[in-house]
C-alpha cells in the first residue's frame, strides 16, 4: 500500500496558496491548518473547500495543531517563528519543512542545527523554493557534470521594487510587510541559494554597501537596497543584489562563470520568459556566439502553480524524502549556509563595508 503523508501548515498566507497545488496528488493529505488571524482562518476554509477539501481541523493555536494526526508541518508564517515552531514541531515528533530565511542569527543557526541533529528520525528541509526553478536544476546538472569546471565568479541579483513610487498599493504593501523594516540584504536566499545548491559550496566572508538613495514609500529601513560581495569556501567570489528600492521592475538575473565555461540568463527577457546563454570550452564557437538554451524556470515539470511550479515541486521532494527515507535536497546545513550570510552581511553595511567572516555552524 502506498503511504501518505499527513500534512499540516501554519501561516495561511504564502502557506495557503502552496498548499493549494498538492490536495490532488496521492502522497499527501492535508489534514489541519493553522493561523493566529481569525479572518485568515476563515479565508482559508472557504479556499480549500472550493478545492474539495472539506475535513479540515482548523487551529489558532500551533500547539495544538501538532497534537492532531499529523505526520509532518509546512511552517509558512513571519519569519521570526520559523525557528521557535520548528523546534516545537520536531520535538512534537513531526518532519518539517520551514520557509525561509531558515535562521535569523547566529544563535538560532546553533539551535536549529542542534534539534534536528536531537532528531535524526525525522526529516528537516529548508524551503528555497527557487532551487526548483527548471533552468536552475539544468544548471545544477550541467556543473555536476563538469561543464562549468571550477567556479571563479558568480552572480544573481533580485529585482522587485514598487512601479510608481507615488502611487502605490498600500493594502499590497502595508506598513507592516516585512519588506518595510527588513534591511534587504537579509532577503537573499532566492539568489544566494540556487548558487550554492548549484555549486555545493558555502560563503565564508562578506562585505556588503547600501546605497544611501532612498526611494520605496512603504519601507521603513534605510537599507532597501544592498550589494554584497562573498567568497566562498572553494574560493570563488559572489555577488548578490538585492533591490527593493529602484525602478528597476522584477525579476532574478543570475550567472556563473567557471574555468570551463559560463551560464547566465537573459536579464532582457521578463522572469517568466527568460532563457539561459552558455559558452563551453568543448564547444568552442560558443565562446563568439553563446548557445541559446531554451529552458525557463516552467521547464522539467513545472509551469503550472506558484513560483513557476517550483512552490510544488518543492513540496513533492520532501514528501518523497519521508517516504523513501532520504536526506532532504535542502537540509538543515545548506539551509543555514542560503541563510547565514545574509543576516552578516547586513551587519557588514552597518559596519560600512567592514569585511567580516561568516562562522560554520
Amino acid at each position: 500500500m502506498q503511504k501518505v503523508v499527513k500534512m499540516g501548515v501554519v501561516g495561511l498566507g504564502r502557506g495557503r496558496n502552496v498548499m493549494s497545488e498538492i490536495l490532488e496528488e496521492s502522497t499527501v493529505k492535508l489534514v489541519s491548518i493553522c493561523d493566529s488571524n481569525a479572518e485568515k482562518r476563515e479565508d482559508a476554509i472557504k479556499h480549500f473547500s472550493k478545492l474539495g477539501a472539506n475535513d479540515l481541523q482548523c487551529y489558532e493555536d500551533f500547539d495544538e495543531m501538532l497534537k492532531s494526526d499529523i505526520d509532518a508541518v509546512y511552517i509558512a508564517t513571519d519569519a521570526i517563528y520559523h525557528v521557535p515552531f520548528v523546534t516545537k514541531a520536531m520535538e512534537a515528533g513531526k518532519h518539517v519543512i520551514s520557509e525561509i530565511p531558515a535562521v535569523n542569527s547566529i544563535e538560532e543557526a546553533k539551535q536549529l542545527k542542534a534539534v534536528v541533529a536531537a532528531h535524526p528520525e525525522l526529516k528537516y528541509m529548508c524551503g528555497e523554493n527557487c532551487c526548483y526553478w527548471g533552468n536552475l536544476q539544468a544548471w545544477k546538472t550541467m556543473y555536476n557534470d563538469g561543464k562549468l569546471g571550477e567556479t571563479v565568479y558568480a552572480e544573481s541579483e533580485y529585482f522587485h521594487s514598487v512601479a510608481d513610487p507615488k502611487n502605490f498599493d498600500e493594502k499590497k504593501y502595508p506598513k507592516d510587510h516585512w519588506r518595510s523594516f527588513n534591511p534587504a540584504i537579509k532577503y537573499l536566499t532566492h539568489n544566494l541559494g540556487p548558487l550554492l545548491y548549484i555549486m555545493n559550496d558555502r560563503c565564508v566572508s562578506v562585505s556588503c554597501m547600501v546605497p544611501d538613495v532612498k526611494y520605496n514609500p512603504y519601507t521603513s529601513t534605510e537599507n532597501q537596497n544592498g550589494i554584497a560581495l562573498f567568497k566562498t569556501a572553494k574560493g570563488a567570489v559572489i555577488r548578490i543584489f538585492i533591490c527593493f528600492g529602484a525602478y528597476a521592475g522584477f525579476g532574478h538575473n543570475f550567472r556563473i562563470i567557471g574555468t570551463r565555461g559560463t551560464l547566465e540568463t537573459d536579464s532582457t527577457k521578463y522572469l517568466l520568459d527568460a532563457h539561459s546563454f552558455a559558452r563551453f570550452s568543448d564547444i568552442p564557437s560558443s565562446r563568439r556566439d553563446p548557445i541559446e538554451l531554451n529552458m525557463t524556470i516552467e521547464s522539467f515539470g513545472g509551469g503550472k502553480g506558484g513560483h513557476g511550479g517550483a512552490d510544488k515541486k518543492m513540496v513533492l521532494d520532501f514528501i518523497k524524502c519521508i517516504i523513501d527515507d532520504t536526506p532532504p535536497p535542502i537540509d538543515v546545513n545548506l539551509g543555514i549556509a542560503m541563510s547565514l550570510p545574509g543576516i552578516i552581511a547586513s551587519e557588514s553595511a552597518q559596519q560600512g563595508g567592514a569585511l567580516l567572516e561568516i562562522p560554520e555552524i
